[in-house]
């Protein structure tokens, strides 16, 4: 009998010291840290044209709910969710890059630095719909971290501020 209270309670002191153990420290603290800083901004931001600034407007708002969805499913671990929000990501941005001189005067008034973020989000956005299908939290969470650092960065240069 006394063997047996000893043994429960060797087991049940290992149990409470195995679930009272720190948890290991998210990869992403760095990550973290950038996203909620205040924009290094050393200069004013970009003056686009009045037209330019309306259709960004108009694809921000769609954009806006899409990282609303995104951040929802990536809060309670939905992985399914997660990829498909990021792949919806990647997929709407597509504005296109002027190939020449003859650019339509919407695009060629957008400038090549929009299109680099462009192209870094629809790259960051595919990395975190891949990270969701392996189903790793903190994986998913430095891939959020770094698709939501190419937002700020292009907020930083290009949203005036109010």
């Amino acid at each position: 009998m006394t063997r047996l209270i000893l043994r429960t309670s060797l087991v049940a002191a290992l149990a409470i010291g195995a679930c009272a153990s720190a948890p290991p420290q998210p990869v992403q603290q760095d990550q973290l840290a950038k996203a909620i800083a205040a924009p290094d901004r050393k200069q004013p931001p970009q003056v686009l044209s009045n037209a330019t600034r309306e259709l960004l407007r108009s694809r921000m708002a769609s954009h806006t709910n899409d990282m609303a969805d995104l951040v929802s499913a990536i809060m309670i671990l939905e992985y399914p969710r997660i990829a498909e929000r990021a792949a919806a990501i990647a997929a709407d941005v597509n504005l296109a890059r002027p190939l020449t001189n003859d650019a339509t005067e919407l695009n060629s008034s957008i400038p090549g630095s929009f299109f680099d973020y462009q192209d870094e989000l629809k790259e960051r956005a595919r990395r975190l719909e891949a990270t969701a299908r392996e189903g790793s939290a903190f994986h998913v969470a430095d891939a959020y971290g770094r698709l939501s650092e190419t937002c700020v960065k292009c907020h930083a240069i290009y949203r005036a501020s109010h």
